[in-house]
């Protein structure tokens, strides 16, 4: 019974923290963590709050909305994705959720507008000093401040961007020629020749200019 009673009031202060802030309140946001990171959140544990779930669906090659809890936010949705060395490799780690779950941030490193941004771990945290920060820890930082705002964003596959820099290449320098060419077929397309009695009349006129001159 009372493990009962635990859970439904962590649920609470999860999902109801300012009853006050009405728009605040709906601000459904993710809220999950990398699987690997379950048995290291001990560690991490003074840094971030804990997700509603540790799952691979949170990844980024993984992300899936529909098998994904969410929890209301008071302030903002964000992703974080950091930088782990784990077992001498170097690989990432995936946390949504609120920005409040990201323990005494700093909160001028969080810009107004929308997009990822790297930022660094002593930069991120206020009074950064006591966890021993290396001046290189980074995290890219993607706050948002819309419902369900920090699922993975897709990125443009490096083929199609391959792809499109071949056509700008292609269509550019005739772009370019295309006013030049149109003015030298309109000025063919206009000219018209003269008959042989302009030409007769014309040279009679030089040769009177000519003698008068």
């Amino acid at each position: 019974m009372a493990t009962d009673v635990l859970q439904v009031f962590s649920y609470l202060i999860a999902n109801v923290s300012d009853l006050a802030n009405p728009h605040a309140y709906r601000m459904q946001c993710h809220s999950c963590m990398s699987p690997y990171l379950e048995d290291q959140f001990m560690y991490i544990s003074h840094l971030y709050r804990r997700p509603l779930a540790f799952t691979e669906k949170c990844d980024f090659n993984n992300f899936d909305g529909k098998y994904m809890r969410t929890k209301n936010c008071t302030d903002l949705c964000v992703s974080v994705r950091m930088n782990d060395k784990v077992g001498g490799r170097r690989r990432y780690g995936y946390m949504r959720g609120c920005m409040s779950d990201i323990i005494h941030y700093n909160r001028s490193v969080v810009r107004d507008y929308p997009g990822c941004y790297s930022v660094r771990l002593r930069d991120l945290f206020i009074s950064s000093e006591r966890y021993a920060f290396e001046p290189h820890d980074s995290v890219e930082l993607c706050p948002c401040s819309k419902p369900f705002c920090n699922p993975a964003v897709p990125r443009v596959p490096p083929f199609v961007l391959i792809g499109l820099a071949a056509i700008l290449l292609f269509v550019f320098p005739r772009i370019q020629n295309f006013p030049l060419e149109t003015v030298i077929l309109q000025e063919k397309k206009d000219f018209v020749p003269f008959s042989k009695n302009q030409k007769r009349r014309i040279s009679r006129f030089s040769v009177l200019e000519i003698g008068v001159s």
